[in-house]
């Protein structure tokens, strides 16, 4: 039986999606799938997951999911997909709530790049009537840090930095950075380029390091360096290229909130 065109078009629309966090693309995803399931056939899932596993190579959740979908069990697929969308539903509340006794004291909380388990943390301090100052750095090319700082500035304080500036706002007791990410391992992270950088920076300076990603996240180590090779490539010139993710030692992290 031919594929089903509503279901590929779902995960082709995941698959190419360059707009969204890997939680964010993830939930619409699983949303869709679930108002299509009487459609869902097994080829239909194995050609939906080469897609999304083409079109995502870096986001260890949607290697995730694509993986479930290519064993070509619908039964098997709604149970994961339904449990994924029930956990992504409440995740939000979970990361604010786990972030509350960190950032509660903080006067500025700095970032980089654009992570929606991130800005819950910050939306969720904000609801709670923290009225800290969130700095968001641009990150790596197409980190989209500047897109976080504009809707992150409809809660509360918010300024968009280039990455160089990353020292002056480090400065001072009660400032706490909070970094997202794409993979966890179990000695490294995958984020944006960037992102070691602040947090070696955040560690010299004795500063609170959080790492917000759920078990979603999670990755064998030895996936980590694939990850990174197969991530969109920044491009300056013939012969001059690199990934805009790299990998940053867990051991720079403070505390890793998964919202458990």
């Amino acid at each position: 039986m031919p594929p089903d065109d509503q279901v590929l078009a779902a995960f082709r629309r995941a698959a190419e999606d360059r707009d969204h966090g890997a939680a964010e693309i993830e939930a619409r995803l699983a949303a869709e799938l679930l108002a299509l399931r009487p459609r869902w056939t097994a080829d239909s899932l194995t050609a939906g997951a080469a897609l999304l596993a083409a079109g995502q190579p870096a986001m260890a959740n949607l290697r995730a999911l694509a993986a479930v979908a290519a064993r070509a069990d619908p039964p098997g697929f709604g149970e994961h997909i339904e449990a994924r969308a029930a956990a992504l539903a409440a995740l939000p509340r979970r990361l604010a709530d786990a972030a509350w006794g960190t950032v509660a004291g903080a006067a500025r909380l700095v970032t980089l790049s654009r992570s929606s388990a991130v800005a819950a943390v910050v939306v969720g301090a904000r609801g709670r009537g923290w009225q800290g100052t969130v700095v968001v750095l641009d990150g790596s090319e197409g980190g989209r840090g500047r897109e976080q700082a504009a809707a992150l500035a409809a809660s509360g304080p918010t300024l968009s930095q280039p990455d160089a500036t990353a020292p002056r706002w480090l400065e001072g007791a009660a400032v706490v950075v909070a970094v997202g990410a794409d993979a966890v391992g179990g000695r490294r992270f995958v984020n944006c380029v960037g992102t070691r950088a602040l947090l070696e920076l955040a560690a010299a300076r004795r500063l609170l390091r959080l790492l917000v990603a759920d078990r979603g996240k999670d990755v064998a180590e030895a996936a980590i360096d694939e990850l990174v090779a197969r991530a969109p490539m920044r491009r300056e010139a013939v012969g001059r290229e690199w990934p805009l993710l790299e990998a940053v030692p867990l051991a720079l992290v403070t505390l890793r909130l998964r919202g458990e």
